[in-house]
């Protein structure tokens, strides 16, 4: 009997151990994600306000269209420039290219609009659909620049 007692005391205490443990890695992990979203936030408050301090490097405002080769066929681009910067970056038409491939080389349109730039390396697998979208967003930004089209 007294040996049963011990072994259910003991199978308690992992019991206690466990669930102390788990709350611990649930709060950490809640406090972890908190913590991101506030690092996130403050991010884009910083670049807000140096946005509204000074003008971008884009000397027109406006919505711009460019085209460059990809893989299949010209990707027709087009940026949205406000207060100087790029605001959005979307894709007119990418019909010829391999929706695989596209789908890889997507994620350079949130990096142009974050970065500011189009000196990004491609997309690897999607080479030549990630130039079509760096070359034909460049054209664009050309324009805003007020060099106009290449």
């Amino acid at each position: 009997m007294a040996t049963d007692i011990r072994r259910h005391g003991y199978s308690s205490m992992k019991v206690i151990n466990l669930v102390a443990v788990v709350a611990l890695l649930f709060a950490f992990s809640t406090w972890a994600t908190e913590a991101q979203a506030h690092d996130a936030a403050v991010e884009e408050q910083m670049i807000a306000a140096e946005r509204a301090a000074h003008r971008g490097p884009y000397a027109v405002d406006g919505v711009f269209s460019g085209a460059a080769e990809g893989f299949g066929g010209l990707v027709e681009m087009q940026a949205t420039i406000e207060d100087g910067y790029i605001t959005s970056v979307d894709i007119l038409d990418a019909s010829h290219e391999d929706d695989a491939w596209l789908d890889m080389a997507i994620v350079l349109l949130d990096q142009i609009e974050k970065e500011q730039t189009t000196n990004l390396d491609v997309v690897s697998g999607a080479t030549y659909t990630s130039a079509g979208i760096l070359n034909g967003t460049a054209e664009a930004l050309r324009q805003a620049m007020g060099e106009g089209a290449a």
